[in-house]
């Protein structure tokens, strides 16, 4: 071997190709290593991250029971929503019973994205009033709505269809989007992700239950707005491998937590109005307004309902009141049309009165359920009224 060839043999080049390959595949293994750690982690652990998600749960696991903590998921612009195909059988269990969503992650039957001929799709945005904590899928209000719309020889031959005015609907469909815990900034986020895929011919909302309630020193948008912010703890905390071993070095406790959750409830029942609510009224009404103008954009009709608590159906005052008067005045500034469902219970007690849960002041039982159902009816009568032919189906 010459001098030239020893050389060629030992200069850096030839050196430098190994290491780098020793290096690609020192990558490529640590990736797979801690991909797998990362699709383990994912299938053990929800993702917990942010604050209000973790609140949520803990709420949950106050109310109810270890398998009812398994109906939420996280989601990074509403905070959480239902887990998909959830079926909660658990006799233990009061706030949470039976079907709790479909394969699309809503409290109603199955039904396709794709609307079928000569249906009309009515939408029930709302918080935990409107998915019927405290009661079956089939007592919820939307469900009891689409029954009795579908029985109403009324509805059947007053909306026609666009495409041979002479045909009478023969169905509606009511799709139950209420979601445990929601705020109107929620269910903002909610219709903004939902309405496109929906396609509702008509949208109710029904929010002001959770927006006067104080989680913590942070509104709901605040809280978004952080949650937001770049950092590296925040994208490290997006994997879950790094949130199992989080809970490892500092494990919860489980008294604080439901301190927490304790504390949370009892400022729901006693609320402070020196605390930070979730959604300032303000906020609300700036929220609703929004709704109205997402609606109105797509030529959707908006029904806002006013939905009481215990003390309202007795005609006493709530700490709600200045949230339903800023819905009155947003419908009136409008034209939106609202489902009066405080109204309808102040006209039935005592009945409406004895038809909330058992120590709960807001949801209600098949019967109270009923009764908002009937609110939502003449709702839609008076959206009927007002532009007869607003609510022809105009699916293709």
């Amino acid at each position: 071997m010459t001098a030239q060839q020893s050389l060629i043999l030992t200069r850096p080049h030839g050196c430098s190709l190994s290491v780098r390959r020793k290096l690609l595949y020192s990558a490529l293994v640590s990736i797979l290593f801690f991909g797998s750690i990362e699709a383990a982690a994912r299938l053990l652990v929800s993702d917990s991250a942010h604050g209000r998600f973790r609140q949520i749960r803990e709420l949950v696991l106050f109310l109810g029971t270890q398998e009812s903590d398994l109906m939420l998921d996280v989601d990074l612009q509403r905070f959480w929503k239902l887990r998909p195909n959830v079926e909660i059988n658990d006799p233990g269990n009061s706030y949470w019973q039976g079907t709790i969503s479909n394969s699309l992650g809503f409290r109603s039957p199955e039904f396709t994205l794709e609307m079928p001929a000569g249906i009309t799709r009515i939408v029930c945005f709302g918080d935990s009033s409107t998915f019927g904590i405290g009661a079956r899928m089939e007592d919820t209000w939307p469900f009891q709505f689409e029954e009795q719309l579908n029985e109403s020889i009324e509805f059947s031959t007053t909306v026609t269809d666009r495409r041979d005015d002479a045909a009478p609907l023969q169905s509606f469909q009511v799709i139950n989007a209420g979601v445990p815990g929601y705020t109107s900034y929620q269910g903002l986020q909610h219709m903004r992700q939902e309405l496109d895929r929906l396609q509702p011919d008509v949208v109710f909302a029904s929010y002001a239950n959770n927006d006067f309630w104080t989680w913590d020193n942070q509104t709901d948008a605040e809280h978004a707005a952080h949650l937001n912010e770049w950092s590296l703890r925040r994208v490290l905390l997006r994997s879950r491998a790094v949130q199992l071993l989080d809970k490892c070095l500092h494990p919860p406790r489980e008294p604080a937590s439901r301190e927490w959750a304790d504390s949370a409830t009892n400022s729901y029942f006693l609320p402070n109005p020196d605390w930070t609510q979730r959604v300032p009224l303000d906020a609300f009404r700036a929220n609703i307004e929004r709704m109205g103008d997402l609606c109105a954009s797509r030529n959707i009709p908006l029904i806002l309902v006013l939905w009481p608590d215990q003390s309202l159906a007795a005609g006493h005052w709530s700490i709600r009141l200045d949230y339903h008067e800023a819905l009155r005045s947003v419908a009136a500034e409008h034209g939106l049309v609202i489902a009066d469902v405080t109204s309808v219970f102040q006209q039935n007690r005592p009945w409406s009165v004895q038809s909330y849960v058992p120590n709960d002041i807001v949801h209600v039982n098949r019967y109270g359920n009923r009764l908002a159902a009937q609110a939502a009816i003449t709702a839609l009568r008076s959206v009927l009224q007002k532009s007869p032919h607003q609510l022809a189906v105009s699916h293709d």
